[in-house]
């Protein structure tokens, strides 16, 4: 891990970025690692649009993310994030009410969320499914705590959760994966299984739930949007939906800043197959 780390933080980005796009070729052509589940995603999402373009540059992106993430571990500063809309909730922590943060696996997720726990004091925290492999494990929490990222595993995290808030912190929880032991609810006309554990700790608590949102604006260079609180209902299925129309609608914007490569669908609906080529 120490020679990988080396490499990735000393390599020059455009250099990166490169090999980025190298790594998607080979990817799309040559080494299909989940490109047919991509497809398929991007299809159920974007029946009329190709998929090639937008998937090719998630891939490439996802890699250059990693160089800049290492060199940024290395170097404080080499990489840069505009923020806005982080007013309203920055007054709220100070007033010492805590909240929860609602992003996704958009962009350089790795990077830029860590970055923003850092570069705007917020004490957040965010709910893990810690790896099975002890290095890689070991890996990713160097990384989240480098930044001043608090870390909560996801076994009977609940209680921690209402600890955390209730001290006045803040707890980032991403929905846009599938768990199985979730509810249904719709993303992209479709329903996917998606944990409730947000809606519920929003209805529990009381607390304000805000949104964060990521793309990137260059070769080290991102842009973090912080939006106002969510209109909750109480109801939690009507919450999570609210939830994941806040997926669509960024998603819709920039299809190829959020990560295809997982299964959002399965066990969600006994619709048939979409098509898989590309």
């Amino acid at each position: 891990m120490g020679a990988l780390f080396w490499i990735l933080s000393h390599t020059p980005l455009k250099l990166a970025w490169a090999l980025g796009w190298a790594c998607a070729w080979l990817w799309w052509t040559i080494i299909p690692f989940r490109r047919s589940l991509a497809i398929n995603g991007y299809h159920r999402a974007f029946p009329d649009r190709p998929p090639g373009a937008d998937l090719r540059r998630m891939f490439a992106g996802l890699v250059l993310g990693y160089f800049e993430l290492f060199r940024e571990m290395r170097v404080a500063g080499s990489v840069k994030v505009d923020y806005s809309g982080q007013e309203d909730l920055l007054a709220e922590l100070a007033s010492g009410e805590g909240s929860f943060l609602l992003s996704g696996h958009f962009d350089s997720w790795d990077l830029v969320g860590p970055m923003i726990c850092r570069d705007l004091s917020l004490p957040a925290s965010v709910i893990v499914k810690t790896p099975k492999n002890a290095a890689m494990a070991g890996l990713i929490k160097k990384i989240r705590t480098a930044f001043g990222m608090g870390l909560l595993p996801v076994k009977q995290v609940m209680e921690r959760v209402y600890e955390e808030v209730g001290c006045g912190r803040q707890v980032v929880f991403l929905l846009d994966q599938r768990l199985n032991r979730g509810i249904p609810a719709e993303f992209f006309g479709a329903p996917g299984l998606t944990s409730p554990a947000l809606a519920q700790a929003a209805r529990k608590s009381g607390k304000h739930v805000y949104t964060l949102w990521f793309t990137r604006i260059g070769i080290g260079r991102h842009r973090a949007e912080i939006g106002p609180p969510l209109a909750l209902c109480g109801d939690i299925a009507a919450d999570t939906r609210c939830f994941m129309q806040f997926y669509e609608e960024r998603i819709r914007q920039v299809p190829h800043n959020w990560l295809w490569l997982h299964d959002r669908w399965r066990g969600g609906t006994t619709a048939g197959a979409v098509a898989t080529s590309p």
